[in-house]
């Protein structure tokens, strides 16, 4: 029986410069306990697809089909108490960004309870004890505690398994997860695409997985429907899709995936240069609140333990590590937006741990970032073409017309057409804010750039070109990156040393290709290990190491077997093991 089935959805958007036409004619088709991807990059349509299907499109949305049915309800007839009732117990949805799914102002437990007893007869203490059982469910250890927090209150993983529980919470026949991982680092990926599968199993549902990572397709569907410009491309199994793909799209995508992007050799400099960024022993530590009875207690945790990491000039160092590991708190500390507790952080040779904001304004010019979250660090009140021609205007760099010029050039350099300068944040889909993002970073050319996952919201051709302009700057303008990551694909094409943080301290670094090749800490293993397949035919149920099994696997390396002299000690502690290759172990006599 087909739970979900559209015939001919076209979808169109009323906008300020006329009409956008997202959608154009897409049939899609879903059984009963089936898997089905679909892949596209981004403003392909394929989430508006699903959208319009739980009826979630704004007022600007016009929408018609010659059919769209899900689980038996004719969804373009239907009135707002059917959607209601379908929305929750028919279908579910895993947003692409949890933060913005859950209200901030009511706790975890409050907005899950909420949810079950609008579908379910059930009173609210039962509705309480299955809440702590869907997140007991979702591998949430410390469940009783979760109900009480708010979303601000959990990680990036955390707060996706809070939104896989609360879809769960209905039972739902069909579970569509649109871009459940794309801001997760690559071990917490792969569990919760586990999780994914393994709960779908077990519960009987249908998968509508969203995304434009084909790492994820090949990890998790049966079957892919390929999107692009609004329209359907290619449909077929997964194993026909990635091995014989007839589509020249699904051609020019596979191969993004597959294809390796060539280092050029950099321009070397003399070795007498100062670094164009320096880290030196940087640490920091938050004092947080813990709830007590009564009364708040004051605790310091530390984020950052120690770093010392150095940016050599026109190499791009990759930063990488799970979630709360410390690599964005390092990055934002080296671009002085988070003042640290103790260290040094020097550009050029010069100390800046201490300047004051007009001193260091100076240093603004030459030092930017990408962050994370590109929605949250656009204003939403202003045009493209303002966004990306701030810089220029506080730093006052040319004329109002050569400003906005050179912002329309920057937005065509990132693959966005001139005419996006006159749309808003709002008309964008994630991978495009991301691409305005990183024009805005780059449009005063920068020499250090420190750039909190620029990639992970786009999709693979997207990605492709990201990766080979920043190459090409690099060589252009003496580029200096720290490129902040868990997309270790990215980072193995782009960067020229790696550097490993686990739990706030570095457990190891080296040349790329050594870290890949060789990687020494059980941790580092650990992440490599997670990396998505290239190839349905190679799934496999992974097994993932917990805090006690990384420490009791810390190498235990003799005085002898180290390249630079070490002291012996029974606490590990970052050693030369190679030249070059640096790796937190115990050293034994």
């Amino acid at each position: 029986m087909k739970l979900v089935d559209i015939v001919g959805l076209r979808v169109s958007f009323r906008q300020h410069a006329g009409v956008v036409d997202a959608v154009r004619g897409v049939s899609l088709h879903v059984e009963e306990g089936e898997s089905v991807g679909i892949v596209g990059e981004s403003g392909s349509g394929k989430s508006v697809t699903c959208m319009a299907l739980m009826r979630l499109l704004g007022g600007a949305a016009d929408v018609s089909a010659d059919s769209m049915v899900l689980d038996g309800v004719n969804v373009l007839d239907a009135n707002a108490r059917t959607m209601s009732a379908l929305r929750g117990k028919s279908a579910a949805m895993i947003f692409q960004d949890p933060m913005t799914a859950f209200d901030p102002v009511f706790t975890i437990g409050h907005q899950i309870v909420e949810t079950i007893r609008t579908h379910r007869r059930i009173s609210k203490a039962e509705a309480r004890e299955e809440t702590v059982r869907l997140l007991e469910r979702v591998e949430i250890k410390n469940a009783r505690d979760v109900l009480g927090y708010y979303p601000h209150q959990l990680s990036g993983g955390m707060l996706q398994r809070a939104m896989i529980a609360m879809a769960l919470s209905c039972r739902p026949k069909v579970l569509i997860a649109d871009e459940p991982t794309t801001a997760l680092d690559v071990t917490i990926q792969a569990q919760i695409l586990q999780l994914i599968k393994q709960l779908q199993k077990e519960f009987g549902m249908a998968l509508i997985m969203i995304t434009h990572d084909l790492g994820v397709i090949a990890e998790t569907v049966d079957r892919v429907v390929v999107m692009y410009g609004g329209k359907v491309m290619e449909e077929g199994p997964v194993e026909q899709i990635f091995d014989n793909p007839r589509h020249s799209y699904t051609q020019t995508l596979l191969g993004s995936l597959k294809a390796a992007v060539v280092n050029s050799p950099a321009a070397e400099e003399p070795q007498s240069a100062a670094p164009a960024l320096e880290l030196r022993d940087l640490s920091k530590i938050f004092v947080l609140k813990r709830r007590g009875r009564i009364f708040h207690t004051l605790v310091d945790h530390q984020a950052v333990k120690g770093v010392n990491l150095v940016l050599p000039r026109n190499k791009i160092i990759g930063l990488v590590g799970e979630s709360g590991s410390g690599k964005t708190t390092t990055g934002l500390m080296a671009m002085r937006l988070i003042e640290p507790t103790n260290g040094q952080v020097l550009v050029d040779d010069s100390d800046i741990s201490t300047l004051d904001h007009t001193s260091l304004k100076g240093f603004r010019r030459r030092m930017q970032v990408v962050f994370q979250d590109s929605y949250s660090a656009l204003d939403p009140m202003m045009t493209l073409a303002q966004i990306v021609a701030e810089p220029l205007n506080i730093h006052g760099v040319g004329t109002y017309r050569k400003q906005t010029e050179q912002a329309l050039d920057w937005l065509e350099r990132v693959g966005l057409d001139r005419n996006f300068g006159q749309r808003y944040p709002h008309e964008l889909s994630g991978g495009q804010r991301q691409r305005v993002a990183i024009a805005r970073a780059l449009i005063l050319e920068p020499t250090v750039l420190v750039a909190d996952e620029p990639t992970s919201a786009l999709d693979v051709t997207v990605k492709a070109q990201i990766i080979g302009l920043l190459k090409q700057l690099q060589q252009q303008l003496g580029l200096s990156m720290l490129f902040i990551s868990h997309d270790l694909s990215v980072v193995r094409a782009l960067t020229d040393e790696v550097v490993v943080m686990y739990r706030g301290r570095v457990v190891e670094q080296a040349p790329t290709a050594a870290i890949f090749a060789r990687p020494q800490h059980p941790y580092t293993r650990s992440l490599i290990d997670a990396i998505p397949v290239s190839n349905p035919r190679d799934r496999r149920l992974r097994s993932f190491l917990s805090a006690a099994d990384i420490a009791n696997a810390t190498p235990r390396l003799s005085r002898s077997a180290l390249a630079a002299d070490a002291d012996a000690a029974e606490l590990p502690q970052l050693v030369a093991f190679a030249p070059g290759h640096l790796v937190e172990a115990v050293v034994t006599q």
